[in-house]
């Protein structure tokens, strides 16, 4: 075994082209150690690191910094002076804030690539490339999707600006699109329908119903966060959209109640191998889908948005729901809370904003059991579900279409109500 312990730390050492590679490794303990050095070596023997996580990489920088070797093309930093490429800056904006590296970020920055390219100097993207790529993007995706793009791009020329490596921002010139608000709502008959067919993904979709989290906090929930004995979830800022805000002048732990339906649910997980097995670390919520080890997809890896999109759409067609998307559920929170007469203060304090708070938020400050209360008091069945068929301002000759569209879909819709004890199979899903 190449490794050994020196002063409480793991050393990595190994021969590649008759070199002698030895370094002290970030790892916390002989299994990630091990890891780390599985890793490195594959990727010094193609000498390829791009696909590496942030312990491979510094181990693998720190090598050559002790061996006085110029770093690889992946992790060539530009020279006072030098002029940045859009590749390189991007890298140096990922490498200088873990946040910069969210799943949305890190999409965004692949249609960007796509667009621009690799190798254009940072200074040369100016405003009218920058229009001409809105005007691009807005034939195939949403308004929001490019804004939130061209944010990230922002995002990238700031911190440039910060650095000295850029004059100007010219991101700064574009004006966001304005994007369709969606004033959707999600029925409690609807909602069961879907559960019937949600597959593996039912435990979050249940979580996400009654608690009114966000997908991301539901995914990364982990058993530590869990307190059972206040009938609470306590998250870390660190776990939450609005603790990671960079508007936020005080980082607080977020709460929430769990009604009665949720106990249950993370009980019955907690002790899914029996009564005498109790969870108390890890992830609460992990994948448990189809595929045991393909295509880096196996039992047990942590959920993303990617991985559920395949049983959330089918559960979606087979309800009858078309136009539905995971966010709605938190939508259907937020009205349903409402429409309970849950208290305004109460409820942003539960549901959470990454926005700047109230004075009325700021200052007050709700008990564990005002929380509870809250929750326990809400009900679920207020009304039918209400989707946006309409996004778009119709044109001469599009009414036509939006009604062949909505009776389609209320086709569907009525055809699926016919289903009686169909729920989706391990075999339906693989068909």
């Amino acid at each position: 075994m190449a490794i050994k312990e020196v002063n409480g730390r793991f050393v990595i050492y190994f021969e590649w082209k008759k070199e002698r590679l030895e370094t002290v490794s970030e790892a916390r303990n002989l299994a990630e150690a091990k890891r780390i050095e599985k890793d490195v070596k594959a990727a010094f023997r193609v000498y390829r690191f791009d696909s590496l996580d942030e312990a491979c990489k510094a181990w693998v920088i720190r090598t050559h910094e002790n061996k006085g070797w110029p770093l690889p093309g992946e992790f060539a930093r530009p020279l006072p002076g030098d002029e940045a490429t859009l590749i390189l800056a991007i890298k140096e904006y990922l490498r200088a804030d873990s946040r910069h590296r969210s799943e949305r970020n890190l999409t965004a920055i692949d249609r960007l690539i796509e667009h621009f390219g690799e190798n254009p100097l940072l200074k040369d993207i100016r405003v009218p490339q920058l229009r001409q790529y809105q005007r691009a993007r807005q034939e195939k995706v949403e308004n929001g999707t490019v804004n939130r793009e061209l944010s990230v791009l922002s995002g990238v020329m700031r911190f440039h600006v910060e650095l000295e490596a850029l004059d100007f921002n010219p991101c700064t010139m574009i004006k966001r699109l304005p994007e369709n608000q969606r004033d959707t709502y999600l029925s409690w008959e609807d909602f069961s329908r879907l559960l019937e067919h949600s597959w593996w993904i039912r435990d979050i979709l249940v979580m996400m119903y009654y608690t009114g989290m966000r997908f991301g906090e539901v995914v990364n929930l982990r058993w530590e966060m869990f307190k059972p004995e206040r009938r609470m979830l306590v998250l870390p800022p660190s776990a939450t959209k609005e603790g990671k805000s960079t508007k936020r002048l005080r980082l607080q732990p977020k709460r929430v109640p769990l009604r009665r339906e949720v106990m249950e649910l993370l009980e019955s997980i907690r002790r899914g191998d029996g009564d005498n097995v109790i969870r108390a670390t890890g992830l609460v919520f992990t994948y448990s889908g189809r595929y045991r080890n393909h295509c880096g997809t196996y039992q047990g890896k942590p959920v993303d948005r990617f991985m559920i999109r395949k049983a959330w759409s089918q559960a979606v067609e087979l309800t009858g729901l078309e136009g539905l998307q995971i966010r709605d559920i938190r939508h259907s929170w937020k009205t349903n809370a409402q429409r309970s007469g849950m208290d305004y203060t109460i409820r942003n304090l539960i549901v959470g904003h990454s926005s700047q708070r109230s004075v009325e938020d700021r200052y007050i400050r709700a008990s564990d059991e005002q929380l509870l209360k809250a929750v326990d008091e809400m009900t679920f069945d207020h009304g039918w579900t209400e989707l946006d068929f309409v996004e778009e301002v119709l044109g001469e000759g599009d009414e036509q279409k939006v009604r062949k569209e909505y009776a389609k879909s209320e086709r569907k819709r009525k055809k699926s109500l016919s289903i009686q004890d169909d729920p989706l199979t391990k075999e339906a899903i693989e068909v």
